[in-house]
């Protein structure tokens, strides 16, 4: 279990956790879970979000040491700022010395900081102090280390997945046999996002029946929409709009379900970004395969795969990427339709550098 899920059993809070890792996924819902458990929903007098590389000191300062109003503590939401994102000489850092550490340490007992970051260089300093390391300089009587809590979110593969999924099946009231459950980590990889979606879709599909079964993730999971989407991401890379557009409208024709499409056009972008990686590696293409996770059922793609993905700059492949993310983000939260979700994400796609 991890620490952050005792603190939230026993409803004893770190002052300072800081969020980040591979899996995205549960970092976001971390995030929104403390938010609602640290801090009154709608209460902004208290609550403030701050997000980008552009965040100041002052503005950290200027809602931080305020006392609450009328509530037991204020919170402040650091989200990307790039506060550990750059590699320091851990030997000669000094957190004594660093602004934000030193900002924390004067904050007042009533201030909460929750951050979370994608950008984390494991040679940080501040992220050194914020898990306690030895080997720094000066270690400050305040911020107190043990008022602060890192959580790094891995990617979960194997069992360890299996049985978060199981978990999502089980708290939407639901059971998922064993072999539907490697079905679907065969089908949809390990992306929790993609998983939940599918599993969203599961539970909706088989309805008042207990038991999710192999059957029921082949009716979910069928190959011709996948297909298609291959199809529509190589038109991408070529510039060819109408061609893109002209896949994703037959689609729509046939009534395929556009939570499936945007689904598979984020696994697709996301493949190609691990593919980029890789790209001047040397590697051998079978050996890029499997280190960008391509399931073994489509690995004999890879060389079609590699080609698309020469197509597109990394930078432009992560953008895309995220930019998904936030769409769906945005269909969850906000209630955006997910056909017009679908149809901004592909019009960004096509948009040029």
């Amino acid at each position: 279990m991890l620490k952050l899920d005792e603190d939230i059993q026993k409803r004893r809070f770190h002052r300072f956790n800081l969020l980040y890792g591979e899996e995205t996924f549960l970092s976001h819902a971390y995030r929104k879970g403390l938010k609602n458990l640290l801090a009154t929903p709608g209460d902004d007098m208290n609550t403030l979000v701050l997000e980008g590389d552009e965040i100041s000191f002052d503005e950290i300062a200027d809602f931080g040491m305020l006392s609450p109003f009328m509530s037991e503590r204020r919170l402040l939401i650091i989200m990307d700022s790039g506060f550990f994102s750059k590699a320091d000489n851990l030997k000669s850092f000094d957190p004594g010395s660093d602004r934000l550490i030193e900002l924390m340490g004067n904050l007042p007992e009533t201030t909460y900081i929750l951050f979370e970051e994608k950008n984390v260089n494991p040679k940080n300093g501040r992220l050194h102090f914020f898990e306690g390391k030895e080997g720094l300089r000066s270690i400050p009587p305040k911020p107190r280390r043990s008022d602060i809590l890192v959580t790094r979110f891995d990617k979960k593969t194997g069992k360890e997945l299996g049985e978060w999924i199981s978990g999502y099946a089980a708290h939407n009231g639901k059971e998922i046999s064993r072999r539907a459950v490697y079905m679907l980590m065969e089908r949809m990889g390990n992306d929790m996002y993609i998983l939940s979606m599918e599993l969203d879709k599961l539970i909706g599909y088989v309805g008042s029946k207990k038991m999710i079964t192999e059957p029921d993730i082949e009716v979910i999971t069928g190959g011709v929409v996948q297909t298609r989407i291959y199809e529509m991401v190589d038109a991408v890379a070529e510039g060819d709009g109408t061609k893109a557009l002209s896949l994703y409208r037959n689609l729509v024709y046939n009534k395929e379900d556009t939570s499936e499409i945007m689904a598979g056009l984020r696994r697709q972008f996301d493949t190609l970004y691990r593919i980029k990686t890789y790209e001047g590696s040397g590697l051998k293409n079978s050996d890029i395969a499997k280190k960008a996770r391509i399931p073994d059922r489509i690995s004999w793609k890879i060389n079609s795969f590699m080609n698309t993905a020469k197509k597109f700059s990394h930078d432009r492949l992560r953008f895309l990427v995220e930019y998904s993310l936030e769409l769906d983000e945005q269909v969850k939260t906000m209630g955006m339709n997910r056909q017009v979700a679908t149809e901004l994400f592909l019009i960004q796609a096509l948009t040029k550098e």
